[in-house]
């Protein structure tokens, strides 16, 4: 359950990152670079969370 919280919270990180990016074009390239990170750490977190609830 809290690796399935923890995945939840990456993935809105990472969406949120990329929407400030749109709003700061100055920074635009590091805070997709972090989002890409934060959502790509999300959706592994979430694969593991399935796994583990599947077996």
């Amino acid at each position: 359950m809290l690796v399935a919280v923890m995945s939840f919270g990456c993935l809105v990180c990472g969406v949120g990152l990329a929407g400030l990016s749109l709003r700061d074009p100055a920074r635009a390239v590091a805070l997709e670079r972090c989002s890409g990170i934060c959502l790509l750490l999300g959706l592994c977190l979430l694969g593991i969370a399935l796994h583990r609830a599947h077996g």
